[in-house]
């Protein structure tokens, strides 16, 4: 059995990026990951304003994800569980806006986004990974918007949202190219076609699992 902190060993592998990487990317993949300290209730892994030179794991326990608004209320962007990756945003905006705060005893595991830029390069499934791991948020997006046409009796499998692509991707948190080859992975998955402001859904049930969801509706 192996004890040590690397992804070759960890349990939660096929939840996170080292998820579909052979056993050669993933021993590279184990030379950038940094196991930090446990993270303790309402101590912050990364406030807003801070740089951020790297993204995270979660390895155990529950972290909280928010922004703060004009008169300082709370704006959630998310709940990180064991296996949720966070931070990717911070790479996207050039900037970081959010703050980490840990809800319970948490643990997470540290990937610097320099040495991973170089890694992406050299091992294909890693970035493909990454782009899987972007392009969940943005399947989870039109998924709740079709949800939403649904409910008040609309039809939702083809429907209008006057929405920009680069608006989408800023409340995302991604980049305008990333939501561009997220579409275009859909559309030629025969999954989703959004052009210009017509979204036609072909496979909800597909969309749903692409989206993380197909176990809760």
């Amino acid at each position: 059995m192996c004890y040590n902190p690397n992804c070759s060993c960890c349990g939660l592998k096929n939840l996170c990026i080292a998820n579909r990487l052979n056993c050669l990317d993933t021993d590279e993949l184990d030379k950038l990951v940094i196991t930090k300290p446990s993270i303790y209730k309402n101590e912050y892994l990364y406030q807003a304003g801070e740089v951020l030179k790297s993204f995270f794991a979660v390895k155990t326990g529950m972290l909280k994800v928010y922004s703060l608004g004009e008169n300082g209320q709370e704006i959630i962007q998310g709940f990180y569980l064991l296996g949720d990756v966070l931070g990717l945003d911070a790479l996207a905006n050039q900037g970081n806006y959010f703050n980490a705060i840990a809800l319970d005893v948490a643990s997470v595991c540290e990937i610097p986004f320099n040495k991973l830029t170089q890694l992406t390069k050299e091992i294909p499934n890693l970035n493909l990974q990454l782009l899987n791991i972007m392009s969940q948020k943005l399947a989870l997006f039109i998924f709740h918007m079709s949800l939403k046409f649904k409910a008040i009796g609309y039809q939702h499998n083809r429907f209008i949202l006057n929405i920009l692509h680069k608006d989408v991707a800023n409340y995302l948190s991604l980049t305008p190219e990333t939501v561009s080859i997220a579409l275009t992975k859909f559309s030629q998955k025969k999954v989703v076609n959004w052009t210009k402001k017509e979204i036609n859904i072909f496979d909800e049930k597909m969309l749903k699992k692409m989206a993380g969801e197909d176990d809760l509706y």
